[in-house]
């Protein structure tokens, strides 16, 4: 079974269910084949696995809604700023408005299944006989995503931990297939599950150290591992949770256990920028998903409509300003610019993932990036500032050099508030796409400019946590 087939694998043999975006946590797919059959043999393992990052891949998660879709409209990195569209509704943070409101609900939704699906697969592969030495990836796998996925719901649906570590209620850590009537954790519970988790993964994936996202012709489940949740995934995602959660030592400590793995990762030159501006991003790509069906729908949503400012899904009006355009020069220019946006009629054009009819023929789009090397810089940088100033600037000035850019100026570091200000600004740069900045947004906690370049938002608690589906006292309701 092919890693690169998109919505064609199963789900642990379960087929995929429609669901009801009030059905919280009630979303168990109907069965296809028993465990019995899908779990006796490691091919089954493989084509479970495989149907979960599928799934993952689909366009109520990772393969638009988590990514270049809602995630960052209220990012205000894209939009249509017209008031007949919903954009202008999320754009607004209008959760509860009736076009709004069921794409949270799918998220919700369809995050927890695949979360289900993971489970399934944790409980057969725990209780297996089968000999392979390529079941123990599965399981290490399943654990770390079994953590992402939860982290991820976190970060959408709780406060942030910095500003309210104490919140009764983080989200229901689900460890079974059934979903049902699952314990609602405090935030510092749901937490510590989610290190838990990846505490396994860590341990179990030790030996899972040589990451590539090249795909062998014999398709071994060793291969391609940046497209499947590897050991140095794991790490980043460790960096991500400990970075939210304040605790900059160890968020340091496993962003450099990524960086310094210099054998599989490192930064760009700039003149070769190209070769990692979308998926697979080859040496800065730490785990994404493969999906070769989203090349015509990005290319409809942000170039081939009419280019008009309000008809189609613009950048930020004030991206010039963001990429500092007027300070370019022969040896300062920002190769991010040029590669991701074009200036049309006054409005932003998102070329990064798609740029023309051309790229569509040729099925340049491959999948998506879900972590890349960049942002663990990021995260060294943020964590180290208040201890060590100049490392955190070094750390900063290493992407920068990767894009083209002289080393940050002094000036814009000289205070806490001055230097979360550039970091914004350089994930704003680095991250259009990926469904990032929201998080930023709502860590860093300050007032931020919205999508018109103008307009001046004040962070709130209705804004940065995002409501749960209206049947959530049916399910998942038992505090623990």
């Amino acid at each position: 079974m092919k890693k690169s087939l998109i919505n064609s694998i199963c789900v642990a043999a379960f087929a995929l269910s429609a669901t009801s975006c009030n059905d919280f946590l009630d979303v168990q797919p109907k069965g296809t084949l028993t465990e019995d059959v899908q779990f006796n043999s490691a091919q089954g393992f493989y084509d479970a696995m495989y149907g979960v990052y599928s799934k993952m891949a689909t366009a109520n998660l990772y393969g638009e809604n988590l990514s270049y879709g809602f995630t960052d409209k209220i990012g205000q990195l894209f939009g249509k700023l017209n008031v007949n569209d919903k954009d202008n509704e999320i754009l607004k943070y209008d959760y509860q408005n009736a076009k709004v409101r069921p794409i949270i609900d799918n998220i919700w939704n369809s995050q927890y299944e695949g979360i289900s699906y993971v489970n399934n697969i944790i409980k057969n592969v725990e209780a297996t006989s089968l000999h392979d030495s390529h079941l123990q990836l599965v399981r290490g796998e399943a654990y770390g995503l079994r953590a992402f996925l939860h982290f991820d719901l976190v970060r959408l649906f709780c406060p942030d931990y910095v500003t309210n570590p104490n919140a009764q209620y983080g989200v229901p850590y689900a460890d079974t297939y059934n979903l049902a009537n699952k314990t609602v954790p405090t935030l510092k519970g749901t937490y510590e599950r989610i290190l838990q988790d990846l505490n396994t993964a860590e341990n179990i994936l030790a030996n899972d150290t040589v990451v590539t996202p090249i795909v062998d012709v014999l398709n071994d489940y060793n291969h391609g591992r940046a497209r499947q949740f590897n050991l140095y995934a794991v790490y980043a995602t460790k960096a991500r949770v400990y970075y939210t959660m304040g605790d900059n030592e160890n968020a340091a400590k496993y962003a450099k256990k990524v960086i310094d793995a210099k054998n599989n990762f490192s930064l760009t030159e700039s003149r070769d920028f190209a070769n990692v501006r979308r998926f697979p991003a080859d040496k800065e790509m730490i785990f994404g998903l493969n999906n070769r069906n989203l090349s015509q729908s990005i290319y409809n949503i942000f170039v081939g409509v009419t280019q008009r400012s309000g008809v189609f899904t613009e950048g930020r009006r004030d991206v010039e300003t963001l990429y500092e355009t007027k300070t370019f020069t022969s040896n300062n220019i920002d190769v991010r610019y040029a590669a991701f946006y074009r200036m049309e009629v006054g409005a932003s054009i998102f070329l990064r993932f798609v740029a023309n009819e051309s790229e569509i023929r040729t099925n340049a789009l491959q999948g998506l990036t879900l972590i890349r090397l960049p942002e663990m810089y990021y995260i060294l940088a943020e964590s180290l500032y208040d201890t060590d100033a100049t490392a955190a600037k070094a750390a900063l000035d290493e992407v920068r050099k990767s894009r083209g850019l002289l080393p940050v100026a002094d000036a814009k570091l000289l205070t806490k508030d001055a230097f979360l200000q550039e970091m914004l600004n350089e994930r704003m740069r680095e991250m259009p796409g990926e469904g990032q900045v929201f998080f930023a947004l709502k860590h860093y906690n300050k007032p931020f400019k919205a999508l018109d370049g103008r307009t001046t938002i004040e962070p709130s608690t209705a804004r940065f946590v995002l409501p749960r589906p209206d049947r959530e006292t049916e399910f998942g309701n038992k505090q623990q």
